[in-house]
């Protein structure tokens, strides 16, 4: 009921790409990338991945595309924080890690968590520690490692660096840039606008609901990107 209702709104993204999403509270930011990844279906309009169009009317749809979503709220909306890291790291890997009869085969979920362990530099004691127990920092690694186990072809991620320190904020930048390096199209939503300009190949700007303009990070500044979110729709 409190949501921005979007009105025409059209995002391309590529292969290899970061694009940063940019608006002021109540611009619609979330309420996209909700809508792209089947969490609130759309009224009309169409998502295509690879120029064919595709029905993404849930969650579980979308991970099918290969899609993935860091939310914004990762203690209420990501993480499942009385359960183990190895829980949260590994539920969309299932097939990855699946014994017979679609039981867990414990080695190969053991080898995946120390894999992204040493590739994210997650600070933990064990798989078995609870995820609540962990820092901001290193429990927003898990919820990237979820994603990366996926091998998703787009990921979304909703204000990657709320709530972490500044060293945490660099190595989850870096993460961001390595997935793209790898051919992932990344969508960043930012409301701290040095953060869109460190991280985006290309912004897009909103305000209510609308898409009011496009910009390449080289054309950009933090002064360009305020006046283009206070426009009416492009």
């Amino acid at each position: 009921p409190r949501a921005t209702e979007l009105i025409d709104v059209s995002l391309t993204l590529r292969q290899g790409e970061i694009v940063g999403l940019a608006g002021l509270v109540g611009a619609g930011r979330t309420e996209t990338v909700r809508a792209i990844f089947g969490a609130d279906k759309l009224d009309s309009g169409e998502i295509r991945i690879g120029g064919e169009v595709v029905t993404l009317d849930s969650p579980e749809a979308a991970m099918r595309h290969g899609i993935g979503l860091v939310p914004e709220d990762r203690k209420k909306q990501a993480l499942f924080l009385q359960l183990a890291i190895r829980n949260n790291l590994s539920i969309a890997a299932v097939d990855q890690i699946a014994g017979l009869k679609w039981f867990v085969d414990e080695r190969k979920e053991n080898a995946l968590i120390e894999s992204f362990k040493k590739k994210l530099n997650i600070r933990m004691t064990g798989p078995d520690q609870l995820v609540a127990k962990l820092s901001g920092g290193n429990q927003q690694k898990v919820v990237l490692a979820r994603w990366l186990a996926l091998k998703p072809k787009i990921l979304i991620v909703d204000e990657p660096t709320r709530g972490i320190d500044v060293g945490a904020k660099i190595e989850v930048h870096n993460i961001l840039f390595e997935m793209a390096k790898a051919g992932v199209a990344v969508l960043v939503v930012s409301s701290e606008l040095p953060e869109v300009l460190a991280l985006a190949d290309r912004i897009v700007t909103m305000r209510e609901g609308r898409v009011t303009g496009e910009i390449a990070r080289a054309q950009a500044s933090q002064e360009t990107l305020m006046s283009m979110m206070a426009l009416d729709a492009a």
